[in-house]
Order: structure tokens, then C-alpha cells, then sequence
């Protein structure tokens, strides 16, 4: 990974990473002229097991009047034989609708402490497709060249100035968000519009009539439900987002809160055998006293395990624990951190 206002390189990746080298005289006067900045940079192979590598490298994360501009380019390492048949990856439609998902506009834009990602624009002509460039961008570079790219996603709010930035299967973390387009403007547009010769013209008109997808940023648990399974080497756990299981400074369960148990409990009868010992963990946000808290977080793991016990049988013994704001997963200052915070955790394995 590399960071910088020029292409500093990261040393296990450097021989690489230097091999891929601007335009060719041929298409610019002087590219050495061209400050070429590098906000994140990483070799990628997709979703290949070998070939040709890719490297992906973000110029900059650009705040517009009407959108975020996401300047990025894909480089050929130079003396590279052959193509990679998909550099980017083939889970690069992760944020856009299940229709959509041009491969060089799925880029994601990750605002932690917020714990919301931002999905790319889409033209505002029901096409569903993607606010960038056409897919010739990636065509007919040569080894040692980089095409640049650049993807519109939906604005960002004006206090948020780092992002990480999900693309190509890959995350470039602390990005910083800043004013302006890049320039100057390359004279020849056509692609691929080789990296050195200057940057795209990015059509204002596109990026004022281009629509947000519904929702335009996601929570970062919610695109994998409220139910999620982690699985580490040593502990499998089931997190149960506390919303969905109870009312507001309650410990009773919810109707709606039936089906997130029994889903949680086919989950655990799939991971771990008869006879496993499971600890249910109850966790609150910081809002109140701890000690209000603590207690809130063992009634809610008391009754989420009498649930579980009803479902499961016999076959799994049940202990529980109230931990109440000590460990939390998200920023407590902002809402969407909160409800991440509010949770009941189901452990089993080794650290069961």
C-alpha cells in the first residue's frame, strides 16, 4: 500500500509497482510534467489464482457540488505476458443493485466512524448503468501502462474528510477527501486515456442529472443482514443486532424477534455439534450509566438464551454474560455506531 502526492512505492511490492510507468511520448509531451498523485496503491490478481497482476492505485477522492469523484487507474506491470481475464475482481458488484454493477464503477466509499459505505451514481435514464467511464477504459494498455478511471459516488457529507476506498476486491484505507477535480484535462479523451498524458473531462451535466441508488450509502452491517456469523481460527460467533430483538430499554423480546432466533439457531446446529457449551453475551451503547447498562445487557443475553434453548433442545448447554458498554465494535458518538454497539453475541468453539 502506498500513500503520497507521487508514486511512492511500497518495498515488497516495489519491483512491481515501478514497472508500471506513464504514457509514452507518443501521447504526451512531457508526462514527468504531470504531478500525478497516489493516495493508495495494491497489486491485485481479482478473483485469479494466477497471470498477469494488476495494480490498482487511487489518485484522488474529489468533492463536487453534486457528487464524490473517485479518480483511479489500472496498471499492466511492464514485461507482463499475457492479460488477466478479470483484473478486478468478481465480487466488484458488491455495491450496486443486483441489475447493475459495471466492473470499473463499483466503487465503494467506506466512512467508518459513521460505519456507512457510499454506493457509485447511476444514470438518470433507468438504464441502471454507472456514472464513468465505458468499459474501453480498461482495453489496449500495454505493459508499463496505466489507464485511468474515475467512478461518481454519492456525495459525502461535509464533515467527513477520510474514506477508505473498496475496489477491485480491495480496500485502500485513509483516503483523504478533497476539494476539486484534477487537472489539467487530457487533450485526447479516447480510451484508454493512458495515465501521464491528463486526467478525464468529467461531464458536470452527468454528474448533475446522475441518481442515487436506494439507498444511496449502506450501514456496514446491513448489507449482510441483521444476522452475521465471523468465523476466527479459535471462536465461531453469531451476532444478533439487539434492535431487532427488543424495544428501546427493554429485555422482553419482540415478535418480529422469532425468526432472527430460530435463523440464529439453524446457523449454530450448522457450526457446532451436540453437546457444545454456548455463551450468550448481551452488549449495550455508552447511553446511560454503566451500571443500568450491564444489568439492560444480562437481562437481554437471559432472555436471548431462554429463546435459543426453547430451539436448540437439550443438546447445548447455555451460559450467559452481561457485558454492557465495554466492548464496543463502533464509534458510540453517532447513532449508526450505537446500534452496531446494541448486540447479543452467540460463542461457541474453543472460546465458547
Amino acid at each position: 500500500m502506498t500513500r503520497g502526492t507521487t508514486s511512492v512505492l511500497a518495498a515488497g511490492a516495489a519491483a512491481v509497482l515501478a514497472a508500471v510507468v506513464v504514457a509514452p511520448a507518443s501521447r504526451a509531451a512531457d508526462p514527468g510534467d504531470l504531478e500525478i498523485p497516489v493516495r493508495g496503491q495494491v497489486v491485485t490478481l481479482g478473483s485469479q489464482r494466477g497471470g498477469t497482476p494488476g495494480v490498482v492505485t487511487v489518485h484522488r477522492v474529489a468533492r463536487t457540488e453534486d457528487a464524490t469523484v473517485v479518480y483511479w487507474s489500472f496498471g499492466v506491470p511492464e514485461g507482463a505476458e499475457g492479460g488477466n481475464g478479470n483484473p478486478l475482481g468478481g465480487s466488484t458488484t458488491a455495491f450496486y443493485d443486483s441489475l447493475t454493477g459495471p466492473q470499473i464503477g463499483d466503487v465503494g466509499l467506506v466512512d467508518a466512524a459513521a460505519g456507512l459505505v457510499y454506493r457509485p451514481l447511476v444514470a438518470d435514464d433507468g438504464s441502471g448503468r454507472c456514472v464513468c467511464p465505458a468499459n474501453q477504459a480498461l482495453y489496449g494498455l500495454e505493459p508499463g501502462q496505466a489507464g485511468v478511471l474515475w467512478a461518481g459516488v454519492a456525495p459525502l457529507p461535509a464533515d467527513v474528510t477520510t474514506v477508505d476506498v473498496v475496489i477491485a476486491e480491495q480496500v485502500l484505507p485513509d483516503v483523504p477527501v478533497e476539494e476539486g477535480l484534477l487537472e489539467p484535462v487530457a487533450e485526447d479523451q479516447d480510451l484508454p486515456l493512458v495515465l501521464g498524458t491528463g486526467w478525464p473531462d468529467i461531464p458536470a451535466d452527468e454528474l448533475a442529472d446522475a441518481a442515487s441508488l436506494d439507498p444511496a450509502a449502506f450501514e456496514i452491517t446491513e448489507r449482510v443482514a441483521n444476522l452475521e456469523q465471523s468465523v476466527t481460527t479459535s471462536q465461531e460467533e453469531v451476532d444478533l443486532a439487539a434492535d431487532v430483538l427488543f424495544a428501546k430499554d427493554s429485555a422482553r423480546l419482540t415478535r418480529r424477534a422469532a425468526s432472527t432466533i430460530r435463523e440464529a439457531a439453524a446457523t449454530i446446529r450448522d457450526s457446532a455439534p451436540e453437546g457444545t457449551r454456548l455463551t450468550v453475551v448481551g452488549h449495550t451503547d455508552s447511553d446511560a450509566s454503566a451500571s443500568y447498562n450491564d444489568r439492560l445487557s444480562r437481562q437481554r443475553a437471559e432472555a436471548v438464551a431462554t429463546a435459543l434453548g426453547r430451539e436448540l433442545g437439550a443438546d447445548y448447554t447455555l451460559r450467559t454474560e452481561g457485558r454492557g458498554e465495554s466492548e464496543p465494535i463502533a464509534d458510540n458518538r453517532s447513532e449508526s455506531g450505537k446500534a452496531k454497539n446494541r448486540r447479543v453475541t452467540v460463542s461457541f468453539g474453543n472460546g465458547g
